[in-house]
């Protein structure tokens, strides 16, 4: 028996490193932790990113964030939606905190097992150019009763 609306929900911080809020510098792509989408039991997952405004002055200031999988959990590539497009967006933060939401289907279905978050900051200019941002994944948990499938594509 449920007693309330979240007993059905997983939520995760995707860290990328010993917290789930992260200060972003350079230019290097930083890579969050994977999530075992056959293990947590996930029926439907989203992803949220954050990213606040930039310190440090800089004229520009940016996020591009992607989801990766994986079948194995050590090599990853891009997830793609159905029409081939990488799933992800690039977030624009030298003026204000911006948020980012993408919903992601085919879980057990033709998404791979693994799956995880690649946060990439870019600046111009500015001393010492600093971003916080987080990103989790949020899904909901399957019954466990086996459901016939609907599609063999999903739509992301």
């Amino acid at each position: 028996m449920r007693f309330n609306p979240y007993d059905d929900v997983y939520q995760k911080s995707s860290t990328v490193s010993s917290v789930a809020i992260q200060s972003l510098t350079g230019s290097s792509a930083v890579n969050g932790d994977s999530i075992d989408t056959a293990l947590a039991g996930l029926e439907s997952l989203m992803v949220h990113v954050r990213a606040e405004i930039a310190s440090g002055s800089p004229s520009a200031s940016t996020v591009a964030w992607k989801l990766q999988e994986s079948s194995d959990n050590s090599t990853f590539a891009d997830a793609t939606d159905n029409t081939g497009t990488v799933i992800g967006a690039t977030l624009n933060v030298k003026t204000v905190a911006v948020d980012s939401f993408a919903r992601v289907e085919g879980i057990m279905l033709n998404r791979k097992r693994y799956l995880r978050l690649v946060l990439t900051p870019a600046f111009t200019s500015g001393t010492s150019p600093a971003i916080l941002a987080m990103a989790q994944f949020i899904g909901s948990l399957g019954s466990g009763q086996q459901l016939p499938v609907r599609t063999t594509v999903s739509n992301t």
